[in-house]
């Protein structure tokens, strides 16, 4: 691995996040999910719907690193 990648602070790491098409797609299909299956039940869906949260939560994360930090 990069050598400057490896020594950045977590903030700084997470926060390109923000800019990432590929993460920017997955937190769009992950709040598409939340949206379109909160009605479902059953554990392969609610498991499916936490982790979407999970993805959305990074994602704000992120964002307040991106815009904050110093």
């Amino acid at each position: 691995m990069d050598d400057k990648l490896m020594e950045m602070p977590f903030p700084e790491l997470i926060s390109k996040l923000v800019v990432a098409p590929l993460y920017i797609l997955v937190v769009i299909v992950a709040i598409l999910n939340v949206i379109l299956n909160r009605k479902n039940k059953g554990c392969f869906n609610f498991f499916l719907i936490m982790g979407s949260w999970v993805y959305i939560c990074i994602y704000l994360l992120a964002l307040y690193f991106f815009f904050f930090r110093k």
